[in-house]
């Protein structure tokens, strides 16, 4: 390390035109007690705006917090509602399925296929009338052209009565 020493530093002198102070003009200073007082006002209206805003926050917390328990207790009533239709409709269910075991199967037969049946049923009838007359008549050939047709009773007022 290199020592250093006095003589080896210059010196220069330079003096500043301007002066370093400014003088104030005006002589007068604000009142002491005016500016405190307007301090103070404002300090007041500083915590009054301040306490407005947080009653106003936790207004708008405590709407929030009552419109998301209405959500909540909405979304629950929902749901319990859904579980009730639920077991409302399983019970229908096993009630009409209780129903549609009780029916007799000729309901699930369509409709032609029924009229078919009723039509084959007359055939069997008429064909075993048929076989019964004339095993007691001992007829051969087509039972139609045998019988002998025959007038009509008298209509009697007695008859005409039961029938209205």
């Amino acid at each position: 390390v290199k020592p250093y020493s006095a003589d080896n530093f210059s010196v220069t002198r330079y003096h500043i035109s301007e002066p370093y102070v400014d003088r104030e003009i005006d002589g007068e200073q604000p009142d002491a007690w005016l500016a405190a007082e307007e301090e103070g006002k404002r300090l007041e209206e500083l915590h009054r705006e301040a306490d407005r805003e947080r009653r106003e926050q936790l207004e708008k917390a405590h709407l929030r917090g009552s419109h998301a328990l209405k959500k909540v207790h909405l979304a629950q009533d929902r749901e319990r509602l859904l579980k009730e239709l639920e077991q409302m409709q399983n019970m229908d269910r096993m009630r009409r399925r209780q129903i549609v075991a009780q029916m007799p199967p000729q309901l699930f037969v369509p409709a032609y296929k029924r009229m078919e049946i009723k039509e084959e049923w007359q055939r069997e009838l008429e064909f075993a009338f048929e076989d019964m007359y004339r095993k007691d008549r001992k007829m051969k050939g087509d039972l139609i052209l045998q019988f002998e047709p025959q007038p009509l009773p008298a209509p009697s007022d007695r008859s005409q009565d039961n029938d209205l």
